[in-house]
């Protein structure tokens, strides 16, 4: 399993308190002590322009703004566009597979999702992101 550094810096957007408990231990496990929360999308973007981060993992089913709008928000962003973003949700249907990937979402986690599994959405969300840069 890959161990991310200490320094890595991620935002978790989910307006469920008890999911968020749940990734940031997750994220915790494995080395990342460095995450900045938001309840929805639009306290995501103000988060944005507070913090930098270098992965954004985000539900898409929030209230008043969702995780695709912040997504498309992202993207549009010149200073945001290259962060990594991947998706949590509950949604597996392939029409929000296929609006994910075409806003330009870095990965897509379907909730429940286990340790091993973010791990290595976050290796590969990361590694796309450093192959680019």
């Amino acid at each position: 399993m890959t161990l991310f550094h200490s320094h890595l810096r991620v935002l978790l957007v989910e307006d469920i308190p008890a999911m968020r408990l749940l990734v940031r231990q997750m994220l915790r496990s494995l080395g990342i002590d460095q995450i900045v929360e938001a309840g929805d999308g639009s306290l995501a973007l103000q988060a944005l322009r507070e913090h930098s981060v270098d992965v954004i993992l985000s539900d898409w089913n929030m209230i008043p703004m969702t995780g695709y709008q912040l997504l498309m928000a992202v993207r549009d962003a010149p200073k945001t566009r290259h962060i990594p973003f991947i998706m949590l949700t509950g949604e597996h249907s392939a029409e929000h597979v296929t609006r994910a990937r075409a806003a330009g979402v870095s990965g897509y986690l379907i909730k429940p999702f286990g340790l091993d599994t973010l791990n290595r959405q976050l290796a590969r969300a990361l590694g796309k992101n450093r192959s680019a840069a």
